[in-house]
């Protein structure tokens, strides 16, 4: 079973080491920030608004990361940042290190890598002909990336691992950060090893998660609108407990779709990003109108779960996961609940119309600007 074990909190970043069954060797963590929070919450920040909030949220990761000696201690030009366009760009992890560490003469790789579905519905990769890697002796990689499949990642690290053995080049740290789910971890295990087996002089690899490891939409998923093998969802999860707290902030955080939605149409091609985000909310106007209720909805989505246990339950049964949780955190996020769910609420939430009215506010809200 995964948890999350706290090891840093203070206003700007928290940090949670994570305990998995199947990190292998690979040194995980999730970071919570006020940006973060924010941006994937809220699918009305686009463009360069939503690119400047995941920059700040990488630097605060890196300026806070938990094990700081091991990237303060690197040589800025034996730093390769690689991108795999066009998601990656919006990490800005370059600059960033540049505005945790001043790191100014660090190196950038640059990959095309863009996954499409067959015919039986098993992605792969389409098209992966660009191809500029910067890979000095000793490189430590820094990558950013939105993952869902891993297929996009799991072929760029193919043509990493083969172009530095190729150049005899010594491989020593993987560091990632990514919005994701579990099937980054399945690839950083099998190319950790490979550099393990193949560098006599690699380290580690280092994976941190913003906010939480979401799930996978997948044939199982039970939700009335989803695209498999793309939507990363906040319900079954292991999320920061600052992150499942601010879903309480309003009604629409818990009933989108998409955590991230499409990340590169989301700061390169804002049209695009907002009909697909739009089209979720018109079709669950189309849902509401037939007759689905906003309980239902936030059933489908984000259920009670130990929310309906007793304050004492709730905080024993969390502290399972969450270990050396703050008991503050705790106390707000079950109060939280039961401030939402009143007897009125109840009332209202077993009709439609509360979720119609939410749907039309979500489609005003998502509007270029």
């Amino acid at each position: 079973m995964d948890r999350l074990e706290r090891i840093l909190s203070n206003d700007r970043i928290s940090y949670y080491r994570l305990r998995g069954d199947y990190t292998g060797k690979i040194r995980a963590y999730v970071a919570s920030t006020p940006y973060s929070r924010n941006f994937l919450n809220r699918p009305e920040i686009f463009g360069c608004r939503f690119t400047n909030a995941l920059r700040r949220t990488i630097t605060l990761s890196l300026k806070y990361f938990p094990e700081k000696n091991a990237i303060s201690g690197l040589e800025p030009e034996k730093i390769s940042v690689v991108h795999f366009l066009r998601s990656g760009l919006n990490f800005s992890i370059r600059d960033s290190l540049y505005d945790a560490f001043r790191f100014n003469t660090q190196l950038s790789s640059f990959l095309t890598s863009q996954r499409q579905r067959d015919r039986y519905g098993r992605w792969y990769v389409r098209e992966d002909q660009y191809r500029k890697l910067e890979i000095p002796d000793g490189v430590s990689f820094f990558i950013g990336e939105i993952v869902a499949t891993g297929v996009t990642v799991e072929n760029g690290f193919e043509i990493i691992f083969r172009q530095a053995k190729n150049l005899g080049r010594e491989v020593e740290n993987v560091f990632f950060f990514t919005i994701g789910c579990h099937k980054i971890e399945k690839v950083l295990r099998k190319y950790d090893a490979l550099f393990r087996a193949t560098f006599p002089g690699y380290r580690n690899t280092y994976l941190v998660y913003l906010e939480g490891k979401f799930h996978l939409a997948d044939s199982k998923t039970r939700v009335a609108v989803k695209i498999q093998g793309t939507d990363l969802l906040r319900d079954p999860a292991l999320l920061a407990p600052e992150f499942e707290l601010a879903q309480y902030n309003s009604l629409a955080p818990a009933l989108e779709r998409c955590v991230i939605y499409d990340g590169g149409a989301r700061a390169f091609n804002v049209p695009d990003y907002l009909e697909d985000v739009r089209s979720y909310w018109e079709r669950m106007e189309e849902l509401a109108r037939g007759g689905m209720t906003l309980a239902e909805a936030l059933a489908e989505r984000w259920p009670a779960g130990a929310y309906d246990l007793s304050p004492a339950e709730f905080r024993q049964a969390r502290s399972r996961t969450w270990l050396k949780a703050d008991p503050g955190l705790l106390r707000d996020l079950h109060r939280a609940h039961r401030e939402r769910w009143t007897d009125d609420f109840r009332r209202r939430a077993e009709t439609p119309r509360p979720l119609i009215s939410l749907c039309r506010r979500r489609l005003r809200a998502l509007r270029p600007r």
